[in-house]
């Protein structure tokens, strides 16, 4: 009983040790370890004590001790791997730890990419109906222009490799909302519409590597050069398979994701994948000239498709632009969130692609070109 009781002293002393101790260290530390805010929200500010805050003052305060805590960061990154290799449990309610070193999206106000892949989100007739709707007007609108549509369905990762996803989930659904309408565009409409979910799950079978990356809610090169492809087809433009002569795949350094951060393991995850980088098809000298991923992606080629491509893009087309961007003279790829009808006719392009992920499909039902 005295053991046990000299224990706790002992233990509650180190704690409080530590807590008095840690500000000074953190004070010298800091600038050497990890202080980065992973976690997509505003951290709260030092709140000032006034006449008219005096009552919610200690709960301000409080928020802040908590969002400013010395080794923050490197807290949460130890209670994260204890619950990762220890239990496989996650820290995170937006992040389903999967096998194989694979983790899965599950933020429901992102997307749902979960309600994907269980096929519980599926669209009425109406709804159905009221996006093709929307999607023949911006045809429409922009063939009186002299210009091209092309809709870009992209899939979710949870699909591709659901061989990975946990038992507690089951089988795919046969039928899901981006297949649903999928279909439906191409049964009752003229729309151009490219989903490649064949050409990528062929890829998968027959590439010695992954093509969504494994600690990230993204594709990786090897995936948007399948899905490149498959658009480039559909506009008239050829490029090589990845299992053709001459066609090369290169294992880059060691990476992690976006889901890895949002678990604090951004850098013990790092061992489980690779950046991938997709060599030997013809890239006309592609250049540069902007890239800002919540902006625009524009690029210059030499002797490609003379025709200029405009892109309403997500995060997707991040791996995907360079890989468009080589086969036209000029191509130009723009945020959704930041697009408006005036760029668009400013650029005045050739062709335009609505480019969208699987789990953002939604958006289409409230998009309008003007």
């Amino acid at each position: 009983m005295e053991q046990r009781k000299t224990g706790r002293i002992i233990l509650l002393s180190a704690f409080i040790l530590f807590i008095c101790l840690s500000r000074g260290i953190w004070f010298f530390a800091e600038k050497y370890l990890d202080s980065e805010n992973y976690e997509n929200r505003q951290m709260a500010e030092h709140p000032t004590l006034t006449a008219e805050n005096y009552e919610t003052f200690p709960d301000e305060y409080t928020s802040y001790f908590n969002d400013h805590l010395p080794f923050r960061n490197q807290l949460i990154s130890l209670n994260s791997a204890i619950d990762y290799y220890c239990f496989k449990r996650s820290s995170s309610s937006y992040v389903v730890i999967g096998k194989n070193d694979y983790l899965f999206y599950s933020r429901t106000d992102d997307g749902n990419a979960i309600a994907g892949y269980q096929g519980t989100n599926l669209y009425s007739k109406k709804k159905l109906k009221s996006i093709a709707k929307r999607c023949i007007a911006m045809r429409d609108t922009l063939a009186e222009q002299g210009r091209e549509f092309v809709l870009l369905i992209l899939p979710n990762k949870e699909r591709v490799y659901s061989e990975y996803m946990p038992e507690r989930y089951g089988a795919p659904a046969d039928m899901y909302a981006a297949r649903q309408l999928y279909d439906y565009l191409k049964e009752n409409t003229d729309l151009r519409v490219v989903y490649p979910y064949e050409e990528l799950m062929k890829a998968k079978e027959e590439l010695p590597v992954n093509i969504y990356r494994k600690t990230d809610t993204h594709w990786n090169s090897v995936g948007a050069y399948v899905g490149a492809r498959a658009l480039l087809a559909e506009l008239g433009i050829e490029m090589p398979a990845l299992t053709d002569e001459g066609m090369q795949i290169v294992t880059g350094d060691p990476s992690s994701g976006d889901l890895a951060s949002m678990l604090n393991l951004s850098g013990m995850l790092r061992h489980t994948d690779h950046e991938y980088f997709v060599e030997g098809y013809d890239t006309h000298n592609m250049q540069t000239l902007e890239y800002d991923f919540s902006t625009v992606y524009r690029y210059r080629a030499e002797n490609a498709d003379p025709r200029k491509i405009y892109v309403i893009r997500d995060s997707f087309s991040s791996a995907l632009a360079p890989f468009i961007g080589s086969q036209f003279d000029e191509s130009y790829m723009r945020y959704g969130t930041t697009y408006s009808y005036d760029d668009l006719v400013s650029q005045d392009p050739d062709i335009v692609v609505y480019e969208t992920v699987e789990r953002y499909i939604g958006g289409l039902s409230k998009f309008s070109l003007q």
